[in-house]
């Protein structure tokens, strides 16, 4: 029996069985509802019966630094919104991923990879962060991310409302990253401009030296006075039994380096 054949007898012996129910994905899911809401006579959206299936969820969460727990906008407190949001939205919170970088660095942000990846393989419907600004701060990221969940029948939002399901949002969602970008602009020329006066102030920049005043003072005059170098330097330290900064007694050379640059002695 060819190909065809088969086939034409597998239709025929399938005809007139009733087609199992299968979940929508979520962005069906939200077309659905959007369908199924009306506008009351003062304006304001109510939504019919038949609401959007609870969705399942992975959360993200992320912090650029392990400091920023301490000041109220760390990951214990960004995973406790994404609980809220779920608890009063009726969505089923799978699980949480995280990440401690920079929100420029994707290629370094392996825990929303591992979501998206759960994501792709049809874990969950979901990908949820407190705002959009935890999972990029990249506005091509950002573009990259929406077509990926698009193609992959996934949805990416936030709890402030954010919902890459819905068209009429992707304008407002370009707004608040490029504002988040020019933000990031302003401080990164700020602190320049900041770092830059205090050198000409002849202000100290950095944290304080581990090395005592009178090693540093020895270190600039063998360079200034005596022209050796900072193999040479950390050779003589080694010799004399200085200890190096960590109370070892091998001195390195870069460490001489780092030490006459941020004397401004070249």
């Amino acid at each position: 029996m060819s190909t065809a054949e088969r086939t034409a007898a597998l239709r025929r012996a399938m005809a007139g069985r009733p087609t199992p129910p299968s979940r929508p994905n979520a962005s069906a899911a939200v077309e659905q509802t959007h369908a199924e809401v009306n506008t009351s006579g003062s304006g304001q959206v109510a939504e019919k019966s038949g609401d959007m299936l609870p969705l399942r969820v992975i959360g993200y969460v992320r912090v650029s630094t392990a400091s920023q727990d301490a000041n109220g906008y760390g990951l214990r407190a960004q995973r406790e919104a994404l609980e809220n949001y779920c608890a009063s939205n009726g969505h089923q919170l799978l699980t949480v991923t995280s990440d401690v970088i920079g929100g420029t660095k994707a290629e370094q942000m392996y825990g929303r990879a591992v979501a998206i990846q759960a994501l792709d393989a049809g874990t969950a419907d979901v990908l949820l962060v407190r705002a959009l600004d935890r999972a990029t701060r990249d506005q091509l990221d950002a573009a990259q991310l929406y077509k990926h969940a698009d193609e992959n029948g996934w949805l990416l939002m936030d709890c402030e409302g954010a919902n890459s399901g819905d068209p009429s949002q992707r304008l407002t969602a370009d707004i608040r990253l490029a504002v988040g970008a020019e933000e990031r602009r302003r401080i990164s020329v700020r602190t320049k401009e900041g770092l830059a006066r205090a050198r000409r102030e002849g202000k100290k920049l950095g944290r304080p030296s581990k090395i005592p005043r009178p090693v540093i003072d020895e270190i600039i005059l063998m360079r200034r006075d005596e022209g050796m170098g900072p193999k040479a330097i950390a050779n003589h330290l080694d010799s004399i039994g200085i200890p190096t900064p960590g109370g070892g007694y091998r001195w390195h050379y870069s460490s001489v380096r780092r030490i006459l640059n941020r004397e401004g002695i070249g």
